[in-house]
């Protein structure tokens, strides 16, 4: 069975068009091209910012470990002395000892030891590696390519398989939405209550990345019907209305760009929206924590003045902060603008799972976005 990569390519060569385009639905192989884009862009950022993930000194910080700007899939260093892993609480959220056993026996298995000292967060990934929630997109993708798509209990028992299974993942770091979700399952709790949330660490830029796909799988729906269960897709690792709350707003982002808007026209609509005006360009690129709303606006303004894919990217990883989950998310945006097929391969190939991820990709767009764009071109 042809891909719809090699689908797409034959029209190209021949010049035919198989779309047609309306406000509700772009309904076009094009469309594929942008999910798969999207999809890529998600991995590209990850990546990309890894190595500088948390540098809170910013841009300053960066070049004096580095020696310049990251341009390119670095390896990340063994020591930081910033770090604060060897602060947070093994066995929970937040910060606290090293006692629990939740980090190294039931989920990043064989990672405790790099919970002392002063170890880089991704120490143990190579250059181009995927992060934790980079793995989480992963998932979801995987998830949402079984059935009929989104399923809340399938999503979360796929989550616990893969979190448990030794050798899963490479990662030494988890966020504190995992540690508690597992505290929790350790205690006794049905899988449904296991999300929790502390008050202060789970209401975070990374509760986004697992919607953005269900949002991607659900292209063949009305955006209102793909943002309520991308809402509900929340759920599967942690309880946060806020969170909820700002899917709704990538939503509408996400789908405006999948329909051909620019990311940056979607950024300032967003502002507009969300806080009230339009952003400022001429601001210094954000160094900014994880929690939702400053981390959002942060996307905002770098989405509105960065336009192109690669320059947008390598400027969230330069940045510092809370680099990584904002770029996965940032990366969806740009890379929807984008598509797949303009997005130099040399970015894609460098990944240290390219061809795990080609796969996954692939199956993805054949599954939630090809049968929907080819029905509509055979009604034509």
């Amino acid at each position: 069975r042809q891909t719809w990569c090699c689908r797409m390519n034959r029209q190209r060569r021949n010049r035919r068009s198989v779309a047609i385009t309306s406000e509700r639905n772009p309904v076009n192989l094009m469309l594929a091209d942008r999910v798969a884009g999207a999809l890529w862009g998600m991995f590209i950022a990850d990546a990309l910012a890894m190595p500088v993930h948390w540098f809170y000194g910013g841009n300053a910080q960066i070049r004096a470990m580095f020696g310049k700007n990251i341009s390119a899939y670095e390896k990340p260093p063994q020591s930081f002395p910033g770090s604060i892993m060897a602060l947070s609480d093994t066995g929970g959220a937040g910060r606290g000892s090293s006692d629990g056993d939740i980090i190294g026996t039931v989920i990043n298995h064989g990672k405790k030891k790099f919970w002392q000292g002063s170890y880089h967060y991704h120490c143990t990934l190579p250059a181009g590696g995927t992060t934790l929630e980079g793995e989480m997109a992963r998932l979801a993708m995987r998830s949402m390519t079984q059935g009929t798509g989104f399923d809340l209990d399938r999503m979360q028992a796929d989550y616990v398989q893969f979190m448990t299974k030794p050798g899963s993942h490479s990662d030494a770091y988890a966020s504190s939405y995992h540690r508690m979700f597992f505290a929790r399952r350790a205690q006794g709790f049905a899988l449904r209550d296991c999300p929790s949330n502390d008050g202060h660490n789970v209401d975070a830029i990374d509760g986004l990345i697992i919607p953005t796909v269900v949002m991607l799988g659900g292209v063949s729906a009305p955006e209102p019907t793909t943002r309520v269960v991308a809402q509900q897709s929340v759920l599967v690792t942690r309880k946060s209305a806020m969170v909820e709350t700002y899917v709704g707003e990538l939503s509408l982002m996400l789908r405006a760009v999948l329909n051909g808007q620019t990311a940056a026209e979607a950024a300032q609509d967003a502002s507009r929206r969300v806080f009230g005006r339009a952003i400022s360009t001429w601001q210094p690129d954000p160094v900014v924590a994880c929690y939702i709303e400053p981390n959002f606006k942060s996307l905002l303004l770098l989405a509105a003045k960065y336009t192109g894919f690669e320059g947008c990217l390598i400027a969230n990883a330069n940045a510092g902060g809370e680099n990584v989950h904002r770029g996965i998310v940032l990366g969806a945006l740009l890379g929807a603008q984008t598509g797949a097929s303009g997005i130099p391969d040399s970015l894609k190939k460098g990944l240290a799972r390219y061809a795990d991820l080609e796969s996954e990709i692939n199956a993805f767009v054949e599954a939630r976005v090809v049968p929907t764009a080819i029905s509509h071109v055979e009604e034509l």
